[in-house]
């Protein structure tokens, strides 16, 4: 017999789109995101910042949050600096993200999900997610992220 995994409660979760073109009205993106999370019962708070280091960095600066979803800047253009910002903060990486997603993505886009850099890790016992900013990627992003979010959660926080 397996033991069961804890995914309960409901928690307060941070999408951050990272973009240098986006407002809180026409992120479809962080949108989709915030509503699959808000179907789960989650308190869910939006911020825009620039594709900038110092603005992602800066947009951790509290952890009053249980989770950190950063859509946007993931991709290979030079502007695109939200992993490399990210992954050095990490006290544990979770590459079995990153690894899950790009393969349901080949699913759908074939061998273009190899330009997917979706990663997550650990902060401070907190997730932090990077996903894509494409509309499609979100959406499989946050059915990946709702599924496992509580046991995330609740295994980062045990001493």
């Amino acid at each position: 017999m397996t033991k069961k995994h804890d995914k309960s409660g409901t928690f307060k979760i941070k999408v951050i789109t990272v973009s240098d073109s986006r407002t809180l009205e026409n992120d479809i993106s962080g949108k989709t995101i915030q509503k699959q999370l808000e179907k789960k019962g989650h308190k869910v708070n939006r911020e825009i910042i620039k594709d900038e280091e110092k603005q992602i960095i800066n947009s951790l600066k509290n952890y009053n949050h249980d989770a950190y979803i950063y859509c946007g800047g993931t991709g290979i253009s030079k502007r695109d600096v939200t992993v490399e910002t990210l992954t050095p903060l990490f006290d544990k990486k979770l590459p079995g993200f990153g690894e899950y997603f790009r393969n349901k993505s080949f699913k759908e886009v074939g061998s273009r999900a190899m330009l997917s850099r979706a990663t997550a890790g650990i902060k401070n016992q907190k997730p932090i997610f990077a996903v894509p900013g494409s509309k499609n990627a979100s959406k499989l992003a946050s059915k990946i992220i709702t599924k496992e979010i509580g046991h995330i959660i609740n295994h980062a926080k045990r001493p």
